[in-house]
């Protein structure tokens, strides 16, 4: 199926999903088809725990049953929920069905984004778009995969790049050993990796990393085509690479207080005010706004890398002293939740100052 196509050309769809995907994917779609006519078949998010909520499909049975089973259907749960749901929807006769995967996401976020920030009056490069400009010329890429020994085991091991160095994070914290590189080497904050998780790695790879170009990706969060992105860089000249932006469902602020501990929205607030008051002033603005780059993934040349590194830890490793340990596990990964915002802040607040493309990512289940 085209999906692109399909959505261009439908009349009539329903969006079947959890609050926070569903409202990305209606912004999605309605960008791509202002005059679709839509049906929203939303289940809510649990508010303390919204990674963890567990739905109860039938609630929306009936008015299900009660459409039309030629009309378009977008499900935007996640892909955990695909098998179970794809039975369902076979049983009840659905024939156009769109699930809301990594490759869909891509897609819908090419599209959205182009249109979004030229509404914007800013620039929106795919990497992959960009004419070479020069014969290629030597380009050395690190692209360190974080691994933790708490991960979870995929259902594929997908084949890696050749740049791909595998890093295991929180090493100081183990006699366990995964990886032939850890974090616990030189200087590093890997005894720290309760608070950063994979920005251990981050770290390690600011002190430590020798290559032209470094990055940061995890175990089940890769990039799409490393090696082509490799070749590309070799005959372009950008500063910066970023994953395709999340788009949050009303702006990074709003979705922040939802999904993690408010208690430290405040104090990354005051730190900025204090240490970075030009980059505070424009969060307030960029926070408001709904762009996000999420799972701290990037590739960048090594003068943007010390740049970024060299203004962000300063202010979490404060953020953190601040705040301390908090009780809950996940929560207290909130020094890594703040480098998310703050790699966004940095890159929209400095997007005349580097030149950034986009390229895309995909989630390992």
């Amino acid at each position: 199926m085209n999906i692109i196509k399909s959505i261009k050309e439908a009349p009539r769809a329903i969006i079947y999903g959890q609050a926070d995907y569903a409202a990305r994917v209606e912004s999605y779609t309605m960008a791509i088809q202002p005059n679709l006519q839509l049906t929203r078949l939303v289940l809510p998010l649990d508010a303390d725990q919204p990674d963890a909520t567990i739905f109860d499909f039938e609630q929306l049975d009936a008015m299900l049953q009660s459409e039309n089973r030629m009309t378009l259907l977008l499900v935007a749960f996640s892909k955990k929920y695909y098998g179970q749901l794809s039975l369902k929807f076979k049983q009840m006769g659905f024939r156009k069905v769109i699930y809301y995967e990594p490759s869909v996401d891509n897609l819908l976020k090419t599209e959205f984004f182009r249109q979004y920030f030229q509404e914007q009056q800013r620039l929106f490069f795919l990497l992959r778009d960009l004419p070479d400009e020069h014969e290629a010329q030597p380009c050395s890429l690190s692209v360190y995969m974080a691994c933790h020994i708490a991960d979870k085991q995929l259902q594929y091991s997908p084949k890696l790049s050749k740049h791909i160095v595998p890093i295991q994070v929180g090493a100081a914290l183990t006699e366990q050993r995964l990886t032939e590189v850890t974090d616990a080497e030189g200087e590093n904050i890997s005894e720290r990796n309760s608070h950063y998780s994979e920005m251990t790695a981050f770290y390690w790879m600011w002190k430590h990393g020798k290559t032209d170009w470094l990055g940061l990706c995890h175990y089940r969060r890769l990039f799409v085509d490393l090696d082509g992105i490799a070749i590309k860089l070799a005959r372009v000249e950008v500063d910066a690479l970023l994953p395709l932006p999340t788009l949050c469902e009303k702006s990074v602020y709003k979705d922040y207080m939802l999904k993690h501990i408010p208690q430290v929205w405040q104090p990354l607030m005051d730190v900025m005010k204090e240490r970075s008051p030009e980059y505070y002033q424009a969060a307030k603005e960029i926070y408001q706004d709904r762009v996000f780059y999420a799972s701290n993934m990037c590739i960048l040349r090594r003068n943007v890398l010390d740049d970024l590194c060299s203004w962000m830890f300063p202010i979490v490793m404060e953020v953190e002293r601040r705040v301390g340990d908090l009780p809950d596990r996940y929560y207290n990964r909130y020094a890594g939740f703040c480098t998310e915002r703050l790699i966004t802040l940095y890159f929209l607040y400095n997007k005349r100052h580097w030149r950034i493309a986009h390229v895309e990512k995909i989630f390992c289940a």
